[in-house]
């Protein structure tokens, strides 16, 4: 008996042991973030532009002079094609707006849009928020503009945007480049790591 409690006690202190490394990382992995809800009710319109960053018409473009693609590295671009499309009534693809970008020069080397290089092209004009903050993106929302959030994939995966499109139950609907069908934000534990706006002056 004193043996098998010698082994109970060893694999509790175990689990426990796990237990806190587990709640150590998740907790590294979700420095930085804010845990935001829906504070109003904006419907997300009946005809979301969806676009994936992974379609065949793209996937395979690289974003400017860097070595990453549309495939990889280009939801960003697919959330701010989809926000102005649905803005401006004038459907741009992502493939077409990672070619004006990179026209343009808003690429860096890492394939990083430069902010200020999309507001010297005409007809674009962004706003980066310097923190995270439901307000504001209620705000955003209400101005009936599309907020463009970091999140992580999955809650702790890699870092991944996606555009807000509305609100329902409490919480916000999502264009996910990533995903053919709309999501919440609370697939994505409800974090935000930054707030991006980008609209259409045209």
């Amino acid at each position: 008996m004193k043996k098998k409690k010698k082994i109970i006690i060893r694999l509790l202190i175990s689990a426990a042991g796990i237990l806190a490394v587990v709640i150590a990382l998740l907790g590294f992995r979700l420095r930085g973030s804010v845990a935001i809800r829906a504070g109003q009710t904006v419907r997300a319109p009946q005809d979301v532009v969806a676009y994936r960053q992974d379609d065949e018409r793209w996937a395979g473009d690289t974003l400017g002079d860097s070595s990453f693609t549309m495939k990889s590295s280009g939801c960003l671009v697919s959330c701010i094609a989809s926000a102005i499309s649905m803005e401006s009534r004038d459907e741009v693809t992502p493939g077409e707006l990672n070619r004006i970008f990179t026209e343009h020069s808003v690429y860096d080397g890492e394939g990083n849009i430069q902010w200020a290089a999309v507001d010297r092209i005409d007809g674009y004009s962004t706003h980066v928020y310097q923190g995270v903050s439901q307000q504001e993106i209620d705000q955003c929302l209400a101005a009936g503009h599309y907020p463009i959030v970091r999140v992580r994939v999955n809650g702790v995966g890699n870092f991944h945007y996606v555009l807000i499109v509305g609100t329902e139950n409490e919480d916000y609907v999502c264009m996910d480049p990533l995903k053919s069908e709309l999501t919440e934000l609370s697939q994505y534990l409800g974090r935000v790591y930054a707030v991006r706006m980008v609209q259409s002056d045209g």
